[in-house]
């Protein structure tokens, strides 16, 4: 009779945490678990608060000047002027804050108030300061709050170039800064002189001082 010695190995069934479950190492792999899948979306970089914020603004017809009115600040503004007249003759509110500004730059604006047909109604904040007054002149209706503060200031004049090209810009800047004047003059009904003295002097106002001196035309 022939015995077979040969025995059958035992493994032993595999034990939470023992070397056998699933994950230890060393265990054979099995099939994954399906990963979730996590709902996302794509948000284009050129859409930010801001632009968000000046559409909705735009969609109102309100402006906002704040900061320093450059050149680049003013054909977007005279760009926005001329966008919103063209849809329709509604009032359009220009809330103004500029403590510098360029002459260039604040006449150009107070020429797209004065060659749109809607009605600017310019509310000024903050602090108003030299060329910038022209935009607040320009306005057919003129509010400040009343914390606002007014500087009346003569433009700075630097250039560079040769002596008959500082020549042409220094006559153009004198041009410039009588047209500055006159826009004030007309707003307030006072002389053109009295104007360019005040400029000259750099003189404050308050808003209440401004309204007397026919700068604005309500206190809000």
């Amino acid at each position: 009779m022939h015995v077979n010695n040969t025995t059958t190995p035992h493994y032993p069934e595999p034990r939470p945490g023992g070397p056998w479950a699933p994950g230890a190492p060393g265990a054979p792999e099995g099939p994954r678990a399906p990963q979730p899948i996590l709902p996302s979306w794509y948000e284009p970089a050129s859409v930010t608060v801001e632009r968000e914020l000046a559409d909705r603004l735009l969609a109102d017809r309100v402006i906002l000047i704040g900061g320093r009115l450059d050149d680049d600040l003013a054909n977007h503004v005279a760009a926005q002027l001329l966008l919103l007249d063209a849809g329709s003759n509604d009032p359009v509110k220009l809330h103004l804050s500029s403590t510098d500004s360029g002459l260039d730059a604040a006449l150009s604006v107070a020429a797209a108030i004065d060659l749109i047909s809607s009605p600017v109604h310019v509310i000024a904040r903050g602090t108003v300061r030299g060329p910038a007054i022209a935009v607040l002149a320009a306005a057919a209706q003129r509010e400040a709050h009343r914390h606002t503060t007014f500087v009346l200031s003569a433009p700075q004049f630097t250039a560079e170039g040769t002596a008959d090209e500082l020549a042409g810009y220094a006559e153009q800047h004198e041009r410039q800064a009588v047209r500055l004047a006159e826009l004030i003059a007309d707003a307030t009904g006072r002389p053109t002189d009295e104007i360019t003295t005040d400029l000259d002097a750099t003189r404050l106002l308050t808003a209440e001082q401004a309204k007397d001196y026919g700068l604005i035309t309500r206190l809000l």
